[in-house]
């Protein structure tokens, strides 16, 4: 099992708190994974943004939308959402990649885009729990 000592450091779309599979503490979604037995042959879908829960972007406790991982944000690669996946907004679709993307075109007046879509039930696989460790 994955230990970590931050949550920054979870190498995928980490799920604790608010953001947590009921019945799992902490828990990640391997992307490394699930990009080359998902993607391919998967054609991106025009979402609504008012359809998508995406983390804030304080989330870390800093503004992740600001600075040059913010800048470098390419709006031209779709995000990744996962259709019925729990999510605190109650809405249809969960952002598991791409949130600065989707704050960059929000801010340049979009109100949709294309992302590639996944169904909860396929990604379970690529679900792992990891261990929050306390500092030494």
């Amino acid at each position: 099992m994955l230990k970590v000592y931050e949550l920054i450091t979870v190498p995928g779309h980490s799920m604790h708190g608010d953001w947590t599979i009921p019945g799992r503490e902490y828990s990640y979604i391997s992307l490394v994974d699930l990009v080359p037995a998902l993607l391919p042959g998967r054609k991106p879908e025009s979402i609504e943004f008012d359809e998508i829960c995406a983390k804030p972007g304080d989330m870390y406790g800093s503004d992740s939308f600001a600075g040059q991982r913010f800048e470098d944000a390419d709006t031209r690669y779709p995000g990744f959402l996962v259709r019925d996946m729990p999510n605190p907004c109650n809405l249809p679709f969960r952002m598991i990649d791409g949130r600065r993307r989707l704050e960059k075109l929000r801010r340049q007046g979009a109100i949709a885009a294309r992302f590639f879509v996944f169904e909860f039930d396929e990604i379970q696989p690529f679900i792992f729990d990891f261990e929050l460790l306390s500092q030494p």
